[in-house]
């Protein structure tokens, strides 16, 4: 289940979705190319995270925000 897309660069975007793999929801963000044909393909390039961990993510994300921000 597609929840959303982020602009990488013109050919590229990260999608994170949510996937069932071996019965097991996770939140997947994996890169993804645009190939010839104009179609999103996945690359190997991504990271599934379970629940927890996506509330690790979203933790340690905020806080990498606050000190970039920080930066002069």
């Amino acid at each position: 289940m597609l929840i959303g897309k982020i602009d990488v660069r013109t050919r590229q975007k990260i999608l994170v979705t949510i996937r069932v793999v071996k019965g097991i929801r996770t939140i997947d963000m994996r890169v993804h190319e645009t190939n010839e044909d104009g179609e999103l393909v996945a690359t190997p390039a991504g990271v599934p995270l379970l629940p927890d961990q996506a509330e690790q993510a979203i933790e340690l994300l905020r806080e990498a925000k606050r000190r970039v921000d920080k930066q002069p």
